[in-house]
């Protein structure tokens, strides 16, 4: 099962409501090929999850696409798991932590 980002006009959850992502902050930086950046972020808030522009220690996810750079650095010295496209596709589908 592959997640897709939601259909434009589609009902997007608030934050820490309800889905594979409730209660969850996530960053995204570099490029991915299958989102664009309000592509992700819009499939973040519709999974429950919150959409953050930098990475502090209270990130849960870092979604790092090709030619991510300080904020990859800076979650790694956090200690924030690392997802890559793939990875960001299962979180959303609900099949991975």
């Amino acid at each position: 099962m592959v997640a897709e980002a939601p259909e434009p006009g589609a009902a997007v959850a608030e934050p820490g409501s309800i889905g594979p992502l409730a209660g969850k902050t996530l960053v995204v930086t570099g490029t991915l090929e299958g989102f664009s950046r309000p592509e992700a972020e819009k499939a973040i808030r519709a999974a429950g999850g919150h959409a953050a522009g930098s990475v502090s220690a209270k990130t849960d996810y870092l979604v790092a696409g090709e030619k991510a750079g300080s904020k990859l650095a800076k979650a790694e010295k956090l200690g924030v798991p690392v997802l890559d496209e793939e990875g960001f596709r299962l979180l959303l589908a609900g099949e991975a932590t």
